[in-house]
């Protein structure tokens, strides 16, 4: 009786070890896949999550004009508006697109023009480059105008905005100007907002951080210390 129960329990633990060498037998491959796989399955069925830009920084769509090249649009459909001087035109009162005209030389800025529904409207001009406000005043030519120290292409530039509403420039002298904020708006035209001259932008990027207000200059190397700003939009 002895001897028939020790070889049925010796019976058992070797089937018992058969069936264990069996089971791991056949899961060694199922863990080698896994392995050469070099990922949990986890992370290759879980899509990567989504990214939402942070455009926080950016100006209000709604008070911003739609475009942008190197610089910003100083101020809306600017493509549009170049009608009449673009830079380096050559002027003179007697050969101008502008009647009447009391400048000559060669132009060092780029005219923006206003259309016909526009001349009793308050039309915001922004600035084109982020930099402090340096100059704000009534000058000849220009009735009011405002300068921005700024680099643009790692380059110094003085950036010229001719003919605003002098009253409407809320910054202080030094203080910083955010690229794409509005400066001020644009004068009355045929009045001392614009020392009398039609109502548009005079934008002029003098190289350098010398404040030049020249509108034109008498030779054409002098547009050298000149950067044309279509050039810049595009």
């Amino acid at each position: 009786m002895n001897n028939v129960s020790s070889k049925y329990i010796l019976f058992l633990i070797a089937g018992l070890g058969i069936g264990v060498f069996v089971y791991y037998l056949f899961q060694v491959p199922d863990i080698q896949i896994e392995v050469n796989q070099n990922a949990p399955v986890a992370d290759i069925a879980t899509p990567a999550p989504s990214i939402t830009p942070d455009n926080s920084s950016a100006p209000a769509p709604s008070n911003s004009p739609p475009g942008q090249g190197v610089v910003f649009e100083p101020i809306d459909r600017v493509l549009k508006r170049v009608t009449k001087k673009p830079f380096g035109i050559k002027i003179s009162p007697k050969d101008s697109p502008v009647s009447p005209e009391r400048f000559s030389g060669y132009h060092t800025g780029v005219d923006f023009e206003t259309f016909s529904d526009e001349q009793k409207k308050d039309i915001p001009i922004f600035a084109v480059c982020p930099g402090k406000l340096v100059l704000k005043k009534y000058a000849s030519g220009y009735g009011g105008v405002a300068a921005q120290s700024c680099q643009i292409e790692n380059q110094d530039v003085t950036v010229v905005y001719g003919h605003l509403r002098l009253s409407s420039i809320s910054r202080k002298l030094g203080q910083a100007l955010k690229q794409g904020e509005q400066i001020g708006v644009l004068g009355l035209g045929y009045s001392p907002e614009t020392d009398g001259e039609r109502k548009h932008l005079h934008l002029g990027i003098h190289m350098g951080k010398n404040i030049v207000l020249l509108g034109y200059v008498q030779a054409p190397e002098g547009l050298n210390q000149w950067i044309d700003a279509m050039t810049l939009l595009k």
